[in-house]
């Protein structure tokens, strides 16, 4: 019979980290710890409950029948401290940074108006640009603006922000150049994908169908807005920040398929932080304020 008292609650969030990646360099990373202290943390686990864990399969590893008999019960203590986590949070009166997350568009647009929103909330804000999922009920972030659908991550409030527009943008005097054809036109694509319908899926059969070119790939908004700047050639830009681009003008009016809603994710014990529910607050205002802008219209 194994003793509660044998066991570590570091070595549980091993387990889950582990459980959840399928890759032990992932959740050593997820954890921010190396590899070797990982694997030592798993064997110690396994060792106490009396048996492997995982199958170290060649380039992954899978739950073993005891892994997975441990797993709910695993997540069950996991979900209980990330809440004792969260109401120490609320509870607390030490004031730290709100994290929000949000995808490279939709953190541009932030960025750009970052003095409106601090001089609304005199929050200290930190702006995470990422694709990746962070999980809100783990307090890898506060808020979640997220385009697209909307995840079922647990206890969350969501809501709807408004919704961004896309368009080919380029150079005002390449434009002029081109005359209205776009036979060998320059364009600077996003990351390759067979994906459909997608963003850049969109841009490679429209150039395709009218026989432009691609000269360059760039995976990041940043470095395509550069581009575009100088002049390399047309590329895909969200309407807000291309629209306030001196510099450049639309191609093409924007398509209703690139369109995307941004919506906003906040866990329901954060929303009663009041650092976090006036950062909420002001986001609401701030997308209201530019709707027609966001949209392209």
């Amino acid at each position: 019979m194994i003793d509660e008292a044998d066991l570590d609650w570091e070595d549980i969030r091993a387990f889950l980290a582990t459980a959840h990646s399928g890759s032990l360099t992932a959740a050593a990373q997820r954890l921010r710890l190396s590899p070797p202290t990982l694997g030592r943390r798993l064997k110690r686990l396994e060792e106490t409950v009396g048996g492997p864990l995982f199958d170290r399969l060649p380039n992954r590893l899978e739950l073993t029948a005891l892994g997975r008999s441990v797993l709910d019960s695993a997540a069950a203590m996991g979900d209980a401290a990330a809440a004792f986590a969260r109401n120490a949070d609320r509870l607390a009166a030490t004031a730290r940074p709100v994290r929000v997350t949000a995808t490279t568009s939709v953190s541009a647009f932030l960025t750009l108006h970052l003095p409106d929103l601090l001089a609304e909330t005199g929050a200290d804000l930190t702006i995470l640009s990422t694709r990746n999922p962070l999980n809100l009920a783990q307090r890898e972030a506060d808020i979640a603006l997220r385009m697209g659908r909307v995840p079922a991550e647990g206890d969350l409030v969501t809501r709807r922000l408004g919704h961004f527009g896309f368009t080919l943008y380029a150079k005002r005097d390449l434009r002029d150049d081109w005359s209205g054809r776009w036979d060998g036109v320059p364009v600077v694509g996003l990351q390759e994908t067979r994906r459909r319908p997608s963003q850049s899926g969109w841009v490679d059969d429209t150039i395709r169908e009218r026989g432009a070119r691609i000269v360059a790939r760039l995976s990041e908004l940043p470095m395509r807005l550069d581009a575009a700047r100088r002049g390399m050639g047309m590329t895909l830009l969200p309407c807000v920040l291309g629209d306030a681009e001196p510099a450049l003008v639309r191609v093409v009016d924007p398509p209703a398929a690139l369109g995307e809603d941004v919506h906003l994710l906040v866990h329901r014990d954060r929303r009663e932080a009041p650092a976090v529910a006036t950062v909420v607050d002001a986001l609401v205002r701030l997308f209201r304020r530019h709707a027609k802008a966001l949209a392209g219209e």
